[in-house]
């Protein structure tokens, strides 16, 4: 019983918390770095996602990344990003404060790899 209670508890040690707070997205942006990903300058966005959202380009895919105050309201938001993606292949996800939109607008990513390692790199 003890050793399975160690190695659940070792477990969830290693497993990286997900991004919030007031630098989630700088350390977003770093992830992506650290994994080998190209990411451009992040400038404010203006769009129906939400308030506090900025865009750029991570290895050529277009991102945008909204800050909420809580998981919950990023979860909610999630369905919102799609809405930004649009018909072009891509994604949206909430991670912790985050909500975290990919769009291969230019097919700069035909098999889809680099939008999944886009949030395979950020913790939920």
């Amino acid at each position: 019983m003890r050793a399975s209670m160690l190695v659940i508890a070792l477990a969830a040690c290693g497993k990286a918390a997900a991004p919030s707070g007031a630098g989630a997205r700088d350390e977003v942006v770093a992830m992506w770095k650290k994994g080998g990903l190209e990411a451009s300058v992040f400038a404010p966005a203006t769009t129906n996602v939400g308030k506090d959202c900025v865009a750029g380009t991570v290895s050529k895919v277009e991102v945008l990344i909204c800050s909420y105050a809580t998981p919950e309201d990023a979860k909610q938001a999630a369905d919102a990003a799609l809405q930004w993606v649009g018909d072009t292949t891509g994604s949206s996800q909430a991670r912790g404060t985050l909500v975290i939109a990919a769009a291969d607008r230019h097919k700069a990513d035909p098999n889809g790899k680099t939008i999944n390692q886009i949030f395979k790199l950020v913790p939920n």
